[in-house]
């Protein structure tokens, strides 16, 4: 376990809009910059344990900034010369072209990198026929507070259920980023990588069970951020 403090998920939210509104720091540039941090970490894990962390990856984004991490990771990784497989649980018609997530979308998609959109049910068939993959989880992020309905209830038991490795993008699909617990369904990560601090939900309730191993991405926030909340508290 990462031995940063953990962070209420509100708090980190609340970081994010200070860097960009007070401090002026583009969202796409903190965006890059997680994305490219676990991609870092993802290509260590392959080159460590290649039989465990096999290529190629299967990077599952859902519609919001989560799924645009997954984005920036699937570059990444890509211009590292690993296979990637980009799969959407919506019609990527409805991502607004100009949000981070979007402009990132566009790139990989220019980028010749793989972007499909499954239909319902067919992600665990897909996963099955892959034989050794894994898969970045990149789907929903700390925002999640309602038990999950489908598509992504069936996406997450389909990855809960295929037996691959299972890379977790700031938090497991599923968890409640501030209690821990499971809302309907959570597939276990061998890793998770958050990004800025570490949630609560991540270190209490199920959290711990779900996880894995977790890694801590500093993606810029300034530290007079941190500080100044901190002497507010104290």
């Amino acid at each position: 376990m990462a031995s940063v403090r953990p962070e209420k998920p509100e708090t980190v939210r609340e970081w994010d809009r200070l860097a960009i509104e007070e401090y002026g720091i583009p969202g796409i540039v903190l965006m890059e910059n997680a994305g490219a941090g676990a991609a870092a970490i993802i290509s260590r894990l392959s080159h460590e344990d290649p039989e465990r962390y096999a290529p190629p990856f299967v990077i599952l984004c859902g519609p919001g900034n989560n799924g645009g991490d997954g984005y920036v990771v699937a570059r990444h990784l890509f211009n590292s010369g690993f296979p990637v497989e980009v799969y959407l649980p919506f019609n990527p018609g409805v991502q607004e072209e100009e949000s981070d997530a979007g402009i990132n979308l566009a790139v990989i998609r220019k980028m010749g990198i793989t972007v499909e959109t499954p239909g319902p049910g067919e992600l665990g068939r897909i996963l099955q026929q892959k034989g050794t993959c894994t898969i970045i989880d990149g789907l929903l992020g700390t925002g999640l507070s309602r038990p999950l309905q489908d598509p992504y209830l069936a996406w997450v038991g389909a990855t809960a259920e295929s037996g691959q490795a299972v890379i977790a993008l700031d938090i497991p699909s599923g968890l409640d980023a501030g209690s821990g617990e499971i809302l309907g369904r959570c597939a276990a990560a061998d890793h998770t990588i958050t990004f800025a601090a570490p949630k609560t939900g991540l270190c209490q309730g199920s959290g711990p069970d779900f996880t894995g191993r977790l890694h801590v991405v500093k993606i810029g926030i300034p530290q007079n951020i941190r500080e100044n909340q901190e002497k507010h508290q104290g």
